[in-house]
């Protein structure tokens, strides 16, 4: 999938350098293993959606630069020549004084959400035509690319994206942080900065997961251990709505957006019949569970935000379960030793 130089000062400016290649290196990770039908898709939409963003902004920025130009400061009275003069013909009331322009565009009361992205449609969503539909809608152009959205909506702190327009996530976000930041440890580092630090530490383990644990990608002698980190990750409490299979009449649509519906009981059955095979086969499917909830709900959802939490369960499972088999391999290797000599 092509992505835009993570070294462009103008991408995501509040995040240090570190931040930004954890950011790819991420968005890289959580798309290894999805279909590659979704990630054409992927492709296609980011394309799509790069021009629309392009194509609003220049709206927005023309609709600005209008109703700047027809503003007229009650401060600042029309000039006159000096060497004109009033004249009123007796018996006829003073000239009406002009109406004030209206201005550029005005905000919709009622939102205008654009039908969701069609890639066989090539006339479809591809940007809104004025500045007050865009104003008024609630959604961005990375909104109404379902697939695209749903990469930025499974991406956790401290690598947030900025939420939608008229997005509640935003003031969520931002009470959490007021919330943080007024506790603080004996070394004076805010509760918020020991969390980043933490969440950054999470995100390098998982990358170098592979690299750093070979039994990660080495398929086990028997599916057991397997089953067992299924099993728990799927009494968490987050994991209660991914446990079966969505149901197409409490969900309508879903079917048409969702090609490739999983959830957790069918994982467990391809870990038993073998159509899983290691664990990293395990998070990839995992991960497509999490895909798929965040394209239909969108990334500014209750669902959404339920997602997050679960995959950020699923990363702390992972990483523990995987470090315990490491150790457990480790031992029964010197046991194996001394027991030889």
């Amino acid at each position: 999938m092509a992505m835009s130089n993570p070294n462009d000062p103008r991408l995501m400016p509040d995040l240090s350098k570190e931040e930004k290649d954890l950011f790819y290196n991420s968005m890289f990770r959580i798309t290894d293993g999805l279909p590659s039908h979704e990630l054409q898709l992927i492709r296609n939409e980011s394309i799509e959606c790069e021009a629309a963003l392009q194509k609003e902004i220049e709206i927005l920025e023309a609709a600005i630069k209008a109703q700047d130009e027809m503003k007229i400061s009650p401060d600042q009275p029309e000039t006159k020549n000096e060497n004109e003069t009033e004249t009123e013909t007796p018996g006829t009331a003073p000239a009406a004084a002009p109406a004030p322009a209206p201005p550029a565009f005005s905000i919709s009361p009622i939102p205008i959400i654009p039908p969701e992205y069609d890639s066989t449609n090539s006339t479809a969503n591809k940007y809104l035509p004025t500045a007050e539909r865009i104003v008024a809608s609630e959604l961005s152009p990375l909104d109404r690319y379902f697939a695209v959205s749903a990469l930025l909506g499974r991406m956790r702190e401290p690598l947030d994206t900025p939420p939608p327009p008229h997005s509640g996530l935003a003031r969520i976000r931002l009470n959490a942080i007021a919330v943080l930041e007024k506790k603080k440890n004996k070394n004076q580092v805010s509760a918020l900065q020991t969390r980043k630090i933490h969440s950054v530490d999470k995100y390098n383990k998982m990358l170098r997961l592979k690299e750093l644990n070979e039994l990660y990608t080495h398929k086990p002698g028997d599916n057991a251990a397997m089953l067992a980190l299924v099993k728990r990750i799927s009494n968490h409490r987050t994991a209660t709505v991914f446990r079966r299979p969505v149901n197409p009449l409490e969900a309508p649509g879903y079917t048409d957006r969702i090609l490739f519906p999983i959830d957790l009981a069918l994982i467990k059955k391809m870990v038993v019949c073998g159509a899983i095979g290691t664990f990293e086969d395990l998070y990839q499917h995992i991960g497509l569970i999490c895909h798929n909830c965040v394209k239909f709900n969108g990334r500014d959802s209750d669902y959404s935000m339920l997602t997050r939490e679960f995959e950020n369960y699923v990363d702390d499972s992972f990483i523990d379960f995987m470090q315990k088999q490491k150790d457990k391999a480790a031992a029964a290797a010197v046991a194996g030793i001394q027991q030889a000599t």
